[in-house]
Parts: structure tokens; C-alpha cells; sequence
């Protein structure tokens, strides 16, 4: 309450002011309202709809599953691959996230007009030589950039990599991508401005080799084209429901005709021989019933057609 009452000091002020007009009695003050501030990072900018990126998520978790069978054939070992990030960042961010050697693969992103970069971990490539070539592998405490012989080999696992990319990427348009180069210091490769706006889609490994991670990094200014390229058509209402029949249509039901039930004991049942009688509860000028996928459907008369026996409904 002792911060409710004024002083004489604070009183003669407020009379003054009444008095001069700059604030008037009855006159309800209103607390300025801060604004809100909204943080953005130039570095690491967010020009990619979320739309799109929703879109690019689906495509990737296909990329996943696909990229985890083919190792898994290709190293005799289950091994699992999941989508962990999609980030959008520059060029000279993308390049300076990596302390370590890395083995960086420059993707020539035909029929567009750019290049990309495909980046594995060192050392799950060392244990995927050692495995294909006969050994445990395991990766490697130390790692170390691959010989020529040692890139060859990886060279073409990336190669079954990248048809598993274009695959599910069909979606969108039909890719020709391709791997021009690889690099143990990425950092060396200048092939882009610094400030192009990249998308990185990072993807984490894991199984009996061990842990391991690859990025593949694409200019957002070519994932836009394909974007624009590809947005879906608006299906007018008609259409929709004539492709929906078209489905229906193709669909196999079970269809069965029942001539009527009864109720025997087991004393019964067990007795019955070649020749007996069982009566049903059907008169025979009644209505058979047609069963659809265990559904009572239609109903009709028994008959044949040619040699074959037949069901007219009614």
C-alpha cells in the first residue's frame, strides 16, 4: 500500500500538471506496450516455405528407408538410416560445421543448372571398406582420408546411394543427378558464393558397424524450381470421384449364396451319412441370400447359366 500513496513532492507535481493541461483529471493513462522484438539469424536465414519443406520431409524419410536397405545388402548387416534434420543455412556456414575430415562428394544437379554435396563421415566409410572387403568393420578410433583405392570402393556404394536419391525424388521430376568429384577437405571447395542459401538434409546411421551420419546439401534456389515445377494439380470433384471408382472397381470381394440354416446337435451331426436329408428353415418359393464379405447384400433366385451355376436377384 506504501507505494499507493504520494508524497508532497510527487502531489505538487501532479498538481502542476493538472494545471498546465498536460494531463487531464479523469483522463485514463495507458501503459506503453513494449514490442515485440523478432529475432533473425542472417546468418542462417528461413526462405524455404514450411509447405515445401513438409514435401522435402516425406521425400526424405523415403531416401532413409531406401538408403538403409541398400547398405544393409550391400555389408550383409542391418543397418538403419533415419531422418534427423532439414536445416537451411549459407554456404559458409554449411562448409565451417565441419571440424573434421570428411568425405565430400560435389553432385552435379543436372538437368539444373548448380551443384550440390553428398558428405559421409570418414569413418563410417572406413568401416564399410573393411566390411566389404571381408573384415569386421568396425570404425576406426582414428580416422584418416581414404587412398585412392580405398575412394574407388566407397565410390561405388555412393553411386548405389545417389539411384535411391533419384528414385524417390521422381516425384518431383526425373533427376540426373551425378557424383563429379570427392574431397577429403571440404573446405576447399569453393565451387558456390558463400552467401547461397543452402538445404541440408542430415541423416543419421546406425547398426552393427557402429554410428555415422551423411548430408546431402542442395541450393535452395534449385529446390524451389523443382518445388514450383511440381506444386499438385487441383482435381475438380467429378474427376476425384471417377478415379476413386476406377480403384473401387478393381477390388476382389467374396460373394456367397446361402440356401438356408438349421440347427442340428453334435449327437446329430455326428450321425449324418452319405444320402441323409437335413431340412432347412427356407421354403423353396423363398428368396435366397447373397452375402458380400460375410454381408447380407441382395437377395434372388438360384439358376445356371451355360454349365455353370448362377444367382438372379430380385
Amino acid at each position: 500500500m506504501s507505494n499507493s500513496i504520494l508524497n508532497n513532492d510527487e502531489v505538487e507535481a501532479l498538481l502542476s500538471a493538472i494545471e498546465g493541461g498536460q494531463v487531464l483529471v479523469g483522463q485514463k493513462v495507458e501503459l506503453k506496450k513494449d514490442k515485440k522484438i523478432q529475432h533473425y539469424d542472417f546468418r542462417r536465414p528461413d526462405r524455404f516455405p514450411r509447405e515445401q519443406k513438409r514435401r522435402l520431409q516425406k521425400i526424405s524419410e523415403e531416401v532413409a528407408k531406401h538408403v538403409g536397405a541398400t547398405l544393409s545388402r550391400f555389408l550383409r548387416s542391418s543397418i538403419v538410416v533415419e531422418l534427423i534434420a532439414i536445416e537451411e543455412f549459407s554456404y559458409e556456414v554449411f562448409v565451417n560445421s565441419f571440424t573434421d575430415i570428411v568425405c565430400a562428394n560435389v553432385l552435379n544437379l543436372k538437368p539444373h543448372n548448380g551443384v550440390g554435396f553428398l558428405t559421409v563421415d570418414v569413418g563410417f566409410c572406413l568401416a564399410v571398406i573393411d566390411r566389404g572387403l571381408g573384415g569386421p568393420g568396425k570404425i576406426p578410433q582414428k580416422t584418416r582420408p581414404l587412398t585412392l583405392i580405398e575412394e574407388s570402393v566407397i565410390g561405388s556404394v555412393l553411386l548405389s546411394i545417389m539411384e535411391d536419391i533419384k528414385i524417390c525424388w521422381l516425384k518431383l521430376e526425373k533427376l540426373e543427378w551425378s557424383i563429379e568429384k570427392m574431397e577429403m577437405d571440404i573446405k576447399s571447395l569453393q565451387l558456390i558464393p558463400v552467401t547461397e542459401l543452402m538445404i541440408s538434409i542430415n541423416f543419421a546411421i546406425s547398426g552393427d558397424l557402429g554410428n555415422g551420419t551423411f548430408i546431402l546439401c542442395i541450393p535452395v534456389a534449385i529446390l524451389e524450381m523443382l518445388m514450383i515445377k511440381t506444386k499438385f494439380e487441383k482435381i475438380e470433384r467429378q474427376k476425384e470421384i471417377a478415379n476413386i471408382e476406377n480403384v473401387i472397381r478393381e477390388v476382389e470381394l467374396n460373394a456367397s449364396v446361402v440356401f438356408g440354416a438349421t440347427q442340428l446337435s453334435l449327437n446329430e451331426l455326428m450321425k449324418l451319412k452319405t444320402g441323409d436329408v437335413v431340412m432347412l428353415d427356407n421354403k423353396i418359393t423363398e428368396d435366397l441370400c447373397l452375402l458380400i464379405e460375410g454381408k447380407a447384400k441382395h437377395y434372388g433366385k438360384p439358376g445356371v447359366v451355360g454349365k455353370k451355376m448362377a444367382f438372379q436377384m430380385s
